[in-house]
Order: C-alpha cells, then structure tokens, then sequence
C-alpha cells in the first residue's frame, strides 16, 4: 500500500509531456512537404494552466534526439507560444527527412517530458530536382461530348515496365499532371486521394503529390500506371474551355536499394499509351462516359502486351511554370451514401436520390 501510494505521488507530480504536434499549417507527419522553412506547433495536455518555456530539437536523424540534435535546437525560450514557431536552422533540401522532438515548462517552471517525436519528410522543391518530362499521346485534339455543345479529350492510358532487381529500402513516386491524374503500381491503386493533383494557376505554378510506393514494388517486372484526364487544365471552367492544350503528365519514381544502390524511372518518349479504353472522356462538368465494351484487362500488369500502344511525345518541364509540393491536403473520400430511392422520370433517363446535396463519384453494378 506504502509502495503504491509513493509511485502514484511520483507519477501526479511529473510533468506531461507536449502531445498533437503539427507542421506549419498543421500537418501531421507530412510526405512530400513544400516549406524549407517550416514552423512548429504543439498542445498542453489537460491540467496545465499555462507555459513558460519551451525547447525544440531537429535532427536528420531520431537516434541523435533529444541530446544531440545536428540541424537546430531553440534552447530554451521564456515563451508562452505554442503554435507556429519558425525553424532557424540550415535551410532543408528536397527529400530530405527531418526528425523533430519539444519540451515545455509548465507555469511553476517544472519542465516536461520530452514529446514523442514527429517528422516530416520534403518533396521536390525546385524544377531542377526533376529528371522526368511532360508527357501525353501526341496529337490529341477534344472530341464532341454527345447530347452538348462542349468538346472534351479522351482519357489516356499511358505505362512503362520496370525491373528491380535487388531488396527495395524505400521508394518515392513524386507526380503531377497538367489536369488530372490516377496512378498505380502492379495494378495497385497509388493513393487514396481524388482530382489529383487540383487546380492552380497552371502559367505560373502547378503542385505536385509525393506518395511513398516502396510496399507496392515486387522483385522482377513491374509496371507504372497512369490515367490522364483534362480536369480543370483544358476542360470547361464556367464560360471558357482550353481546348487547344493538351492534357500532360510528368512522374518520377525514386528507388532506393538495402544495397545502397539508387535508381530513378522517368516519364519519357520511351513510355506507351493509349485513348481507347473503357473510360472515353471525364469531364469537370459534363460527366463521365464510360464503355465497358473497350475494357483493358491488366493493363497496368506486368504480363500485358503493350505492342499495340503508341509511344508517347515528351516536353520539357518549363521554367516560367514552378513545380513545387502541395500546399494543403488533398481531397479524399470522407463517407459512402446510400440510395434512398430511385426514380425514372423519363424512360431509360434514372434519378438516383442520396437524400442530401453530395459531392462525389457513383459506385453501379
């Protein structure tokens, strides 16, 4: 009992350690970050009225934390601000990942436990980090969406083959499109985000996505997948539609080997597609026509026959337009909405009632 009381004593008279800790504008544990120079937030536990002083550890690498930090320390600051403090050491490079640990003292100045440690991890951060190209079937022009007065391009199918040869480390497949794109690996989904990679002003900067592919990767033959939409890029955008520019998609898969080996496939002329599969055209506004009888089974498989596919035409990454790291979160799928009743107000046209306004995709058998 003595024993009991004398360890629960110990244990209320400690200090909690600081906990939801968040980069910039509050992301957690980020892949692909965009920010050189992030800034740090974390909360108090419940119980503590107020801070005094905090400290901050950054290091290249979780063993070295939190005594021996090699990027930053802040010492420790007589501040009671916990969100938002900006990182002053060296300024951060592309792909490089960073470890992080904070400490606080409470309002009678009894220090902390030092927090779990959080990361984050930087994407491509200047147009010269990237080795691929722009590429898209060549001379595609909109084609007329039946029953409108709009035009829109065929969805493009476009792959490449790949060999690893050797135990994979980790893998990174650093993408984006000028309109949208889906990827996958071996037939396996990259992702679980939609309307990748979203709209910007595409004649000055366009974001790319970061997706981490190491457990996607098999020894042997694999193969890159990759869909091709016009999005908002060409696609109608209330009154005006960029018919004439061409939807592209630029990817780089970075593979680093157990053996210390490095590899680096890029899109290029080398890489095959085609606009004749089940999806004909997706367009923002007008829907999305879909034909079951142009499916393509196992396209983005190793065993498929691409002899058919025409070679794709490259361009060059421009240097007036930045390609740099998504600054927010992309959009994903939140819930799953049930059909409440389904109406035929005229024959072979259906009304499918969810209950509530929606934005989102249907899933038909």
């Amino acid at each position: 009992m003595l024993l009991f009381f004398s360890c629960a004593t110990k244990d209320q008279s400690q200090v909690s350690a600081p906990y939801a800790l968040t980069l910039s504008e509050g992301f957690e544990n980020p892949l692909g970050f965009y920010d050189a120079k992030p800034s740090f937030s974390w909360k108090l536990p419940i119980g503590v009225a107020s801070q005094r002083a905090y400290s901050i550890v950054v290091a290249s690498d979780p063993e070295l934390l939190p005594d021996n930090p090699d990027l930053w320390q802040s010492q420790k600051v007589e501040s009671d601000q916990s969100i938002y403090i900006s990182y002053k050491g060296p300024s951060l490079l592309s792909r490089q990942k960073v470890y992080w640990q904070v400490k606080y003292w409470d309002e009678n100045m009894k220090a902390s436990a030092w927090s779990e440690v959080a990361n984050f991890e930087l994407g491509l951060l200047t147009n010269k980090d990237w080795e691929a190209k722009w590429i898209s079937l060549p001379n595609q022009k909109a084609i007329e969406i039946t029953g409108t007065k709009f035009k829109s391009f065929k969805v493009q199918y476009i792959r490449k083959a790949i060999q690893i040869n050797s135990d994979v480390e980790k893998a990174r497949l650093y993408i984006s499109a000028k309109g949208l794109f889906e990827a996958s690996l071996n037939g396996k989904c990259v992702g679980n985000d939609v309307l990748t990679p979203g709209w910007t002003p595409y004649e000055s900067r366009i974001e790319t996505l970061t997706y981490d592919v190491g457990a996607l990767l098999t020894m042997g033959s694999n193969v890159v997948g990759l869909k091709l939409a016009e999005g908002w890029y060409s696609g109608r955008l209330l009154f005006r539609a960029k018919n004439e520019e061409i939807p592209r998609v630029i990817a780089q898969l970075e593979v680093e080997y157990k053996n210390g080996e490095r590899q680096i496939y890029s899109t290029d002329q080398t890489w095959k597609a085609t606009n004749d599969g089940p999806i004909q055209y997706a367009s923002i506004y007008d829907g999305e026509f879909y034909n079951a009888t142009h499916e393509i089974t196992g396209w983005d498989s190793a065993d498929f026959d691409d002899s058919q596919w025409l070679p794709v035409e490259e361009e060059s990454i421009s240097n007036e337009v930045q390609l740099s790291p998504k600054r927010h979160n992309p959009i994903i799928e939140k819930i799953t909405l049930p059909t409440l009743k389904i109406t035929e107000p005229t024959e072979g046209s259906f009304v499918f009632d969810l209950g509530q306004n929606m934005a989102g995709v249907p899933k038909l058998n």
